[in-house]
C-alpha cells in the first residue's frame, strides 16, 4: 500500500504512505487498512485522505515504477468517471 501510493504520486514519501495506512486512515474496497504492506489489485477502490479532501480512486492498472504524473495518473480512475463514460 504505502509503495503504491508513492507510486501514484498521492504522497511525498514511503513513510507518508506507510504512516496513513497504520493510523487507518485509508480504506480498500470499504474496509480499513491497517497495515503498510497491505495488498492492491486491480479493481480495487480505495479510499485516501488529502490534505482537506478525500479522493476515492479505483485501481485500473498497477505502476512498476514512480514515474512522470501523466503516467501515475493513467494507472487510476475516479469510480464516476467510468459511469459518466458509459
Amino acid at each position: 500500500m504505502d509503495l503504491l501510493l508513492w507510486y501514484l504520486r498521492l504522497v511525498r514519501s514511503r513513510s507518508q504512505g506507510k504512516m496513513l495506512a497504520e493510523q487507518g486512515l485509508i480504506r480498500s474496497n470499504g474496509h480499513r487498512v491497517v497495515k503498510a504492506h497491505h495488498a492492491v489489485r486491480c479493481g480495487d477502490v480505495l479510499t485516501v485522505p488529502q490534505g482537506t479532501r478525500v479522493l476515492v480512486l479505483q485501481i485500473d492498472q498497477l505502476p512498476w515504477r514512480r514515474g512522470p504524473l501523466a503516467e501515475a495518473m493513467a494507472c487510476y480512475s475516479e469510480p464516476g468517471e467510468r459511469q459518466a463514460m458509459g
